[in-house]
């Protein structure tokens, strides 16, 4: 007996929203894009099978080191503007095995909840509560993780995450994946202070990279990634262990997404320390100490100077306003001299 067209509809529609369903209450194990595992764009593929294609972000936070046994909290934040429903999965695995490492712990089960594989990986992700329905443009999820009772090297979280529009289909959906790896206390680590993301630079502008690194630390790469997933470029490698900064000339490469990374090596191993993504633009240049790019020199670049040396906004590509690669209290002098040189004509 063949099924009416109307019949096979309505069960084509009925097997859609329970998988519309059972996603919004947690994906199944397996999603994580980990070493042999695929994305959510299996289903949610709209715009292809590649992750990141779209303008946000999938964002890990958590201490760089481990100690065996230490519970480290994990920040989870996905961003897109304009989306409205949001998902992950995130799994922890040894680096050099890819072998299930350490224990989630759920101090939100509201919007948290754990699930395991067939091949015994472990994984922390959202519930239905946890999709955040109707919440515009980001979303974030706070997990806990115990580290193994013993060194297993580094270990690399692995984290998919959807960032849906809540029509309750797999359409109209991004994906994002990130990774990230923690270390143990044999091996080094570094911090980046600056830039940190969300800066504006101009090419030709000087700046001064700047890092924190551990005391075991022997020595020093900079890298310059000039977009989401493009292969890095080494400006500098082999900095000696004393080395904290670097005077940097931004170069010729318009783009929304550059990031930059310092890593950090030793005899045991290597860490890693990225910037969030900051853009470099081409535009007319203004007079010298046009701090807000408006092409003119007056009082509200002044203003704009003094609140980027108070950490209220992010630097600005003018405001090295002496040239000497940083931005600090004699960039105020300087831009003081010249707008009092315009007053006095």
């Amino acid at each position: 007996m063949r099924a009416s067209p109307l019949l096979a509809l309505v069960l084509g529609l009925l097997v859609a929203g329970l998988t519309a369903f059972g996603l919004s209450t947690g994906p199944p194990p397996g999603f994580t894009q980990a070493p042999g595992e695929s994305a959510c764009t299996e289903c949610h593929d709209s715009f292809g099978e590649e992750t990141n294609r779209g303008p946000g972000e999938l964002i890990l936070e958590h201490p760089a080191r481990y100690e065996p046994g230490q519970i480290i909290p994990i920040t989870v934040t996905l961003e897109h503007v304009g989306q409205r429903r949001w998902g992950f999965q995130l799994t922890a695995l040894a680096a050099d095995t890819s072998e299930p490492a350490g224990e989630w712990l759920i101090t939100d089960p509201r919007h948290t909840q754990r699930v395991e594989g067939e091949n015994g990986r472990r994984y922390v992700e959202h519930t239905w509560e946890g999709t955040f329905a109707g919440q515009r443009d980001r979303a974030q999820w706070m997990v806990a993780w115990r580290a193994p009772e013993r060194d297993l090297g580094p270990i690399t979280f692995y984290a998919t995450g959807n960032a849906a529009d809540g029509d309750g289909t797999r359409l109209g959906d991004w994906i994002y994946s990130a990774e990230s790896t923690i270390v143990p206390p044999s091996y080094p680590t570094a911090t980046l202070r600056f830039p940190r993301g969300g800066e504006t630079f101009r090419p030709g502008q000087p700046i001064v990279i700047h890092w924190e690194a551990s005391s075991s630390a022997t020595s020093f790469d900079v890298l310059f990634f000039p977009r989401a997933g493009a292969l890095p470029v080494t400006i500098t490698s082999a900095l000696p262990a004393e080395a904290r900064s670097l005077l940097w000339i931004i170069p010729d490469v318009p783009t929304e997404s550059a990031r930059l990374a310092v890593l950090a090596f030793n005899d045991v191993g290597f860490s890693l320390a990225e910037s969030k993504p900051f853009r470099i633009v081409t535009s007319p240049p203004g007079p010298s100490g046009d701090v807000n790019g408006d092409g003119r020199l007056d009082g509200q670049d002044l203003h704009l100077l003094l609140c980027i040396l108070l950490g209220k906004t992010p630097p600005a590509p003018m405001a090295d306003v002496n040239g000497d690669g940083a931005i600090n209290f004699q960039d105020v002098l300087r831009l003081l001299e010249l707008l009092l040189k315009q007053r006095l004509g």
